[in-house]
């Protein structure tokens, strides 16, 4: 399946799905601010995409559909303004192009667009915390033991995992983390299929605004 690099950040809902219902246009603006708020800086030259979005289906899955509205990019202050016809009875997102690579975004605030008003959406653009883990592994005898990274403050992870298939290995793994947050490791381990042969190991820190965190961990998987 083709990766497609789509961050959601907001989704304006109707009372119907036909996009067809109605030919009634009000002028609408979506604006904002897109900064490290995190690092406290603005990002500039940020794509940002908005859609028309709508539900579909392929012959055996959902398969979501969307088109182009409009497109601009932050200013050096990292302001952006996209001001578009809303029509009455359809659904609008925004599509953007960084996730990941190499920022992680979060809407800030409510996410609701009104039609016919001036909507401020500000959006925190943050790169990622590189964590350096120096790992001592023994006993990994039902590989791939697998590491992830949770922010605490909302319970969600936003990184590409790490497997380690060696049972008894010294090396060094690279995960991706959120600076300035209260951050959980979880060292995952199943000797089987069942729930009951799952496993894991959470190590929790808060980091900094560092690019780079060095860490140094001994992960024996018989003892979890």
């Amino acid at each position: 399946m083709k990766n497609v690099l789509i961050l959601l950040l907001f989704i304006v809902f109707s009372c119907s799905n036909d996009f067809n219902a109605s030919s009634e246009k009000t002028e609408t603006t979506v604006k904002g601010n897109v900064s490290d708020i995190e690092r406290n800086f603005p990002i500039k030259n940020f794509k940002i995409v908005l859609l028309r979005v709508w539900d579909d289906w392929s012959v055996v899955q959902y398969a979501p559909g969307s088109e182009v509205i409009d497109s601009v990019r932050t200013d050096s202050f990292g302001n952006y303004s996209i001001t578009f016809n809303f029509i009455k009875g359809e659904r609008y997102a925004f599509e953007k192009q960084y996730y990941g690579n190499p920022y992680y975004t979060e809407s800030i605030g409510n996410t609701d667009i009104i039609e016919g008003n001036i909507n401020i959406r500000n959006i925190n653009a943050w790169y990622p915390t590189v964590l350096k883990l120096n790992l001592n592994i023994h006993n990994n005898n039902y590989p791939a033991m697998r590491i992830s990274s949770h922010i605490l403050e909302n319970n969600n992870s936003y990184f590409p995992t790490v497997d380690i298939f060696d049972s008894e290995i010294d090396t060094i793994a690279y995960i991706r983390s959120k600076p300035n947050s209260n951050v959980q490791l979880n060292f995952h381990y199943s000797t089987g299929y069942s729930n009951e042969d799952y496993h894991y190991l959470l190590k929790e820190f808060t980091t900094g605004l560092q690019d780079t965190i060095s860490l140094s961990y001994k992960i024996d998987c018989s003892t979890f």
